[in-house]
């Protein structure tokens, strides 16, 4: 009996034991788990969008060209003189590449054909980012209208860019230009309206689906106003598709601006501009061909690289498009 009880006895105690040890060690991995997990923090989008765009050498590249073009934009005073730009000499006229203190030679002015390039980089960008700009943000604002309060609301916004995207973007803006004269406030204002229609139905498309959810409903339900729903809820949801479009809408104004400036009805002389650079340099493309080439092959880099850039930068913000049109 005795024997029997110690045996007892310890086979309880050895149970015991294990039972708390197992449990013990249990208590502690929970615990570890659980202080991994406090320090482990939740990337923000534009950490992952720029993780995602580090992993793509085609998106590097294309952003390394964009951001010198910028550069050469901002500091274009500093690169060159803006007097190189628009002094005309007549015994430098039409000099090839390679002439001393002409790098790209010069136009039938004798204006030096780098400095244009230059100073007609600023004339691009500033032409086609305002314009993009003033699109994509008043475009969201409508096409944000038309998804918080829709009914007539959005009969009457929807209909009136029904009326102007009949027009086709480029004949709209020929003809505002036309009437409005020319001028970087005018091709602005042309390019704004061109753009306006595709973007207010693009964003609407998706704003209508993001006013959908749950959560948004549920502030309609609360007595939010829209106006404070759009700003807390509607627009940080849209930051992609803004981003997006703003990328392809400045590419687009910047070649709709050369295309203007070639037909006579961009900027005043004598302000660099690629487009009037090749409208001027076609007369002498035989015997000259520098004078076309040059701000060609420069306008199409940079239309190209701002468009690859900006579908990298689609695939970033969005994988599952990825390969999409």
């Amino acid at each position: 009996m005795a024997k029997t009880t110690d045996t007892k006895t310890t086979g309880t105690k050895t149970t015991g034991t294990k039972t708390t040890d197992t449990k013990t060690t249990g208590t502690k991995i929970t615990n570890t788990k659980t202080v991994v997990r406090k320090k482990t923090k939740k990337r923000s989008q534009a950490a992952e969008t720029w993780a995602r765009l580090k992993t793509q050498p085609l998106a590097m590249f294309s952003l390394g060209v964009v951001v010198l073009l910028v550069l050469v934009a901002i500091f274009a005073d500093v690169i060159c003189p803006y007097s190189l730009a628009i002094k005309q000499v007549a015994a430098d006229k039409l000099q090839p590449p390679g002439t001393p203190g002409h790098i790209l030679g010069t136009d039938n002015f004798g204006r030096d054909i780098l400095a244009r390039i230059i100073h007609g980089a600023r004339t691009a960008l500033e032409i086609g980012v305002i314009s993009a700009f003033l699109s994509v943000i008043i475009s969201t604002f409508l096409a944000s209208l038309c998804a918080m309060i829709g009914g007539i609301v959005d009969n009457i916004i929807m209909r009136i860019i029904d009326v102007i995207s009949c027009i086709p973007s480029l004949v709209l803006a020929l003809a505002i230009c036309a009437a409005l004269g020319n001028g970087i406030p005018q091709l602005i204002v042309a390019l704004f309206f061109s753009g306006l229609p595709m973007h207010t139905k693009m964003i609407r498309s998706v704003a209508l689906g993001v006013a959908k959810m749950d959560y948004i409903e549920s502030s309609v339900a609360l007595g939010a106003s829209p106006g404070y729903i759009m700003l807390r809820h509607l627009f940080p949801n849209l930051t992609s598709i803004i981003i997006i479009n703003g990328t392809a809408q400045i590419s687009m104004n910047i070649m709709m601006g050369a295309t203007l400036g070639f037909v006579g009805l961009g900027v005043k002389a004598p302000t660099p501009e690629w487009g009037t650079m090749l409208s001027g340099g076609l007369s002498y493309m035989m015997r000259n061909q520098y004078m076309v080439l040059v701000p060609g092959i420069v306008l199409a880099l940079a239309a190209l690289f701002i468009n690859t850039f900006g579908d990298c930068l689609r695939d970033a913000l969005d994988p599952k498009l990825k390969g999409k049109a």
